[in-house]
């Protein structure tokens, strides 16, 4: 109805953190083959600050984000204080523009806010414009899609942050495997037989919606 759902208007925490991530890889190839690295590389140093700058919260804002990153910020809105997801890939990609500390703090953000036994909620269910249900009407649906609802294509991110970050590895994934067995075991024979659902209600008893097989929480599983 000419209205964004869930508005992300300004520069994304993700999308420039894999941007950082992409560039850092260009320069690894250019160096291992010899090559002249292509011209953007040359921001690496100057992007690497300002992302901190602009997406670490400011200390008034540190415990209201729960030790994770701004989700968005914008030249004149300024920072979008929603604890979403997306932050997860500022700390999963191998080139990150974050000291291993800041990256730690982004998993336990979104391990104590996000994660569920099936994937991880688009929104934190303390926000006020949390949707913990994705079923009804179309605008209904759209609503929740991403304010609340659970994604299991996250977990690969989301794992692969963790392993990155953990101290204790092999405690980190047994206690991952613990988590997400109700997605490996029970939720196999409650929806599309054998599969895995594309998204999931962000609160228990976190009924699976979405279609009954979906590639990408397949794959991202495997």
């Amino acid at each position: 109805e000419g209205v964004p759902v869930t508005p992300r208007d300004g520069c994304a925490v993700e999308l420039n953190a894999l941007w950082f991530d992409a560039l850092s890889f260009a320069a690894e190839l250019a160096a291992e083959f010899g090559e002249t690295p292509p011209a953007e590389t040359a921001l690496l140093p100057r992007l690497k600050k300002a992302f901190n700058r602009v997406f670490r919260p400011s200390d008034e804002d540190a415990a209201l984000m729960g030790g994770g990153l701004y989700d968005t910020w914008h030249p004149e809105k300024g920072p979008g204080r929603h604890i979403r997801p997306n932050q997860i890939f500022a700390a999963a990609v191998p080139c990150s523009p974050l000291a291993q500390k800041v990256q730690a703090s982004v998993v336990k953000c979104v391990r104590e806010n996000l994660l569920t036994p099936f994937g991880l909620r688009t929104l934190a269910p303390s926000d006020p414009a949390y949707r913990p249900v994705c079923r009804g009407p179309q605008k209904t649906r759209d609503e929740a899609y991403h304010q609340g609802t659970v994604w299991p294509w996250l977990l690969g991110h989301y794992g692969d942050a963790l392993l990155r970050t953990a101290w204790d590895v092999e405690g980190a994934v047994q206690g991952l495997l613990e988590t997400l067995t109700p997605l490996y075991c029970d939720h196999l024979t409650d929806a599309g037989l054998g599969s895995i659902s594309e998204v999931f209600d962000g609160s228990p008893p976190y009924a699976p919606n979405g279609c009954i097989a979906q590639a990408w929480s397949v794959a991202e599983c495997l």
